[in-house]
């Protein structure tokens, strides 16, 4: 069959069509007025605005998504040891009603409260065993959404709480991976911490140096001219003992192949002992950096000074066999910046430190470039969050810090230095990390906390005694301390009774 085969379609014009339905509505009796709204319909109504967002995709001012199984009650935890305090903050996305509930568990390690049908759970930032009943009342006026209360505590009789929260070895600025553990260890292998890559292969450093305080110089000749156990050589024999320290008063501090310096955050090495790190080679970066062979993960820089190489902790992982399989090989960034930090403390009195990364080459000593000022708060403390965060197990210990972003620039001719703030320079990645972190946990934060007389609050890590040297020979102290009260051995210790935000 073809097209000329078929019948002729009729086709009915539109005038047509709307004539036989305005006659058709005629037949039902309708009005005029009803026929002409019939034939030409209303246009579809726009969509409203919502006045009501999902709470499960946003809080009230949209600062942070919240997970599918995250309930909209957010608490946090700190402990304040020279008053024996534990303060809690309860963030509710409604103010507080008679139905809202606070309850300390028997064992007086977790707090839950109840809110508008749902609940949340932190565990306290201290465990007091044996300890005993709270009663948690919340205020009764003005209704809010945050809620503070205030866990006083009670040492039991007997027991040593406080002696095992403030004993030597948690005052100390607790750095892993000292020259006494890594001589301790067998077989130590250093490996990159973006790829995993050995970078240093075992039995490769069977020699491990501690380098003394960063002001050694100046007092290499007391310490090595000095020295009763050695006036009894002749001169050339004791400048040949001298010599072998590496960083003799005769000498300048220089690398040596099969021994590794260890500094606070970073170990100085020979160029031929790194044999999966390599000279950056990338242009528009500094050709000074050291890069692993597989990943170009920056790890280190040169050092023409000492002809070394100076390896970066935080880039890095340790590997040993005596390593078991819970000790960490490698550590959060944020640790070792906090441990950076307390050693400036240290050597400097100050609790104020205006950090920032070296000008680049290409801009003018004048150019402002970005920085942070920082002011170490309380130096040691323990929270807890009921947000989580990648690898944190609560609580966890921490320094919390009051910091501003600023701008720096090198002090003009004649212009006097501050006696209150020490200048730092840090490594680009260095600061980017220290900025990243500082930004993260004013999340964990809530929303009265964030803020104090014109600062922003934030957390930084901190080293536990578990975590100093290679993973083993404090075990012991540790139970005892877990004994004594303290979950997993966390306490604080050095807060500071004028410097306290509560």
């Amino acid at each position: 069959m073809f097209l000329s085969d078929l019948p002729n379609p009729t086709f009915t014009p539109p005038v047509t069509m709307a004539r036989n339905h305005e006659s058709a509505y005629e037949a039902l009796g309708l009005s005029p007025e009803t026929i002409k709204d019939l034939m030409n319909p209303k246009p579809a109504p726009e969509p409203t605005e919502i006045h009501a967002p999902n709470l499960l995709q946003s809080d009230e001012d949209n600062a942070r998504p919240m997970s599918p199984n995250e309930t909209s009650i957010t608490l946090y935890a700190e402990l304040l040891l020279h008053i024996r305090t534990v303060t809690l903050f309860a963030s509710l996305r409604t103010n507080f009603s008679r139905s809202t509930d606070a309850k300390l568990s028997s064992d007086g390690s977790y707090i839950t409260v109840s809110h508008e049908g749902q609940s949340a759970s932190i565990r306290l930032p201290i465990n007091v065993k044996g300890g005993g009943d709270a009663a948690l009342e919340l205020p009764s006026q003005p209704p809010t959404k945050e809620l503070t209360l205030r866990l006083q505590l009670e040492e039991k009789e007997g027991s040593d709480l406080l002696g095992t929260l403030q004993r030597e070895d948690r005052q100390a600025n607790i750095v892993p991976w000292d020259g006494a553990s890594l001589n301790d260890a067998k077989d130590v292998e250093i490996a990159c911490k973006g790829c995993d890559s050995v970078l240093v292969a075992k039995g490769k450093i069977p020699q491990w140096r501690d380098l003394p305080n960063e002001n050694w110089a100046e007092m290499m000749d007391f310490w090595h001219c000095h020295k009763p156990d050695e006036h009894h050589l002749h001169d050339h024999t004791h400048d040949d003992v001298v010599g072998q320290k590496g960083y003799a008063a005769g000498n300048r501090l220089q690398a040596m192949g099969g021994v590794g310096f260890v500094d606070l955050a970073s170990f100085l090495l020979a160029e031929s002992d790194c044999e999966g790190a390599q000279i950056s080679s990338h242009e528009g970066t500094d050709p000074g950096l050291i890069q692993c062979k597989h990943c170009s993960h920056t790890i280190g820089a040169q050092e023409p000074s000492t002809d070394g190489w100076r390896i970066r902790k935080w880039a890095i992982s340790i590997r040993s066999a005596k390593i078991t399989l819970s000790s960490p090989t490698t550590h959060t960034v944020q640790k070792w910046i906090s441990a950076r930090l307390l050693h400036l403390i240290e050597n400097t009195g100050l609790r104020k430190f205006h950090i920032h990364t070296a000008a680049p080459p290409d801009q003018s000593q004048e150019t402002p470039i970005p920085s942070l000022l920082i002011w170490v708060f309380t130096p040691d403390l323990l929270f807890s969050s009921s947000i989580p965060t990648p690898g944190r197990l609560d609580p966890t210990r921490t320094m919390k810090v009051f910091y501003q972003k600023q701008t720096w620039q090198a002090l003009k001719p004649g212009e006097p230095e501050s006696a209150s703030i020490e200048d730092v320079e840090f490594p680009v990645d260095l600061y980017e990390e220290l900025e990243k972190g500082l930004e993260g946990s004013q999340r964990l934060l809530p929303p009265t906390a964030k803020k104090f007389q014109g600062w922003d609050v934030g957390l930084l890590e901190r080293f536990e005694v578990l975590e100093a040297g290679l993973g083993e020979g404090s075990g012991e102290e540790e139970g005892e301390a877990g004994a004594n009260g303290v979950e997993n051995g966390n306490g604080v210790s050095g807060e500071i009774p004028e410097e306290d935000v509560d």
